[in-house]
């Protein structure tokens, strides 16, 4: 079982298309995110899992 936190982003957390990890501070593009689920600062040791919820509402 994975622990799953979910983290609500701020505007200080958000860079344009991307947002930094909440553990490294290291910048993630949200194509990234997608393409591989994972933060991009591997050469930093972060293993951190990432993810995206699109969440629609009327």
């Amino acid at each position: 079982m994975t622990d799953e936190h979910r983290h609500r982003l701020t505007e200080r957390d958000g860079m344009e298309m991307g947002v930094r990890c909440p553990n490294c501070g290291t910048y993630t593009s949200f194509g990234d995110i997608l393409a591989t689920g994972t933060c991009r600062g591997g050469w930093k040791g972060c293993r951190t899992g990432l993810r995206l919820d699109l969440v629609v509402y009327d």
